[in-house]
Formats: structure tokens, sequence, C-alpha cells
């Protein structure tokens, strides 16, 4: 059963997970418009990495949204597939605004610099990852990540990203200047770690590997 079915089948309010029995209303409604944003964040993660690949820069909000359902309306076209698009394309309406305003800054800035999308990061077998977006140029390591999750996010993961980055390119931190963007929530969290963060991670990823 692939992963659209299982999905479908799967109530939004289930008896094996009985918890939402003590919810409020307003949390009911919350937990049901949420139900699927995880899915959703990674069709956003895709969307976006097609833009970035083209070059494809994003005037507004409402665009980003256009795009996002034209993207699920081809991707998902045959059998049980119409069935979880439709899914998919009501709970984008349940999707607040500032997702949509970070996903916009996310593409333009990562189409401004010039920036790889979806660049896997690897040291070796155990340990890899996927960069949402990477550009290594004039002694300057940029790696931006997107969230399109409400989760607060913390700028630790990027700075294993440039770890693995300097591992895999035989970078020593101390070299470069280093900077990580999250967008998220229609804000950016920019960091510009020191290289012995970088240098910790270094020794981590080999140690642990």
């Amino acid at each position: 059963m692939n992963s659209q079915n299982i999905l479908m089948d799967h109530a939004p309010f289930s008896p094996s997970q009985p918890s939402w029995l003590r919810y409020d209303d307003d949390t009911i409604i919350a937990a049901y418009k949420n139900k699927h944003r995880a899915e959703l964040g990674t069709e956003m993660h895709e969307w976006a990495s097609i833009q970035i690949n083209l070059g494809n820069k994003v005037s507004s909000n409402k665009e980003v949204e256009k795009g996002l359902r034209t993207h699920l309306w081809t991707k998902y076209k045959t059998g049980d597939a119409l069935a979880y698009r439709q899914i998919l394309l009501k709970s984008v309406g349940y999707l607040p605004s500032e997702v949509f305003a970070t996903v916009k800054t996310f593409v333009n800035d990562s189409v401004n610099y010039c920036m790889a999308s979806e660049a896997k990061l690897t040291y070796s077998d155990y340990i890899f990852g996927t960069a949402d977006a990477i550009r290594y140029s004039d002694n300057l390591l940029r790696i931006f990540d997107l969230k399109t999750g409400s989760a607060p996010a913390k700028s630790e993961q990027l700075f294993v990203y440039a770890g693995l980055y300097c591992l895999e390119n035989k970078v020593d931190p101390h070299s470069i200047e280093i900077e990580t963007r999250i967008y998220q929530g229609d804000e950016i969290i920019d960091d510009h770690p020191f290289p012995e963060d970088i240098e910790d991670n270094l020794d981590h990823i080999v140690h642990v590997d």
C-alpha cells in the first residue's frame, strides 16, 4: 500500500490516538487544519526547489499558493492519487499566509545568490544529508534552510551541514566565512558561526562514523 492510500485510510480523529477526546473546540479545529501540514511541507520544498533550479523569482504570496496548487494538480493525476490530491488541495487553504511569505523569500534569496537546491552532502554511508540551498563562492559558504512547520527551528542543523561540506570538500572552517539562514514564520534566523563551532561538529562526525 502506498503512502497516499495509507493517508486516506486513516481518520483525522482515530480511536488509536484518542487524545483528541480531551481537546477543546479550538484545539480540534487546529489539529484538523494541521493534519497534512507535514505532507504539504514536503510538496512546498519540492516546488521551491524547482523554482530555484530554474532561476524563477516569486512576486507574491498568491503566486506561491497558486504554484503549489498547480504542482499538486499536475503531480497527482491518476488513480488513487486523485483523492489524495483533493485532500492536499483542501489543506492548502488552511495554511497561514506567513508560510507562503516564507517560501517566497526563501526562493527569491536563493535565486539571488545563485544557490544549488536540494544538494546532498555526504561524509559516509552513515552520515549524510540534503541542504535546501547551498553555495560556496568567494570564500563564503552559505547554507539556507526552509521550515514550513510551526515547531521552532535551531541553527545547529545547518552547522552540521557546514561540517559535512567542509569534510567532503576538505575545507578548513578557519579559512572561510560561513552564513546560515533559517526561513520560518515569515522571519529569517541569520547566523555566522565561529570556526570552532564547525570544527567541533567535524570531530563529532568523524567520531560517530
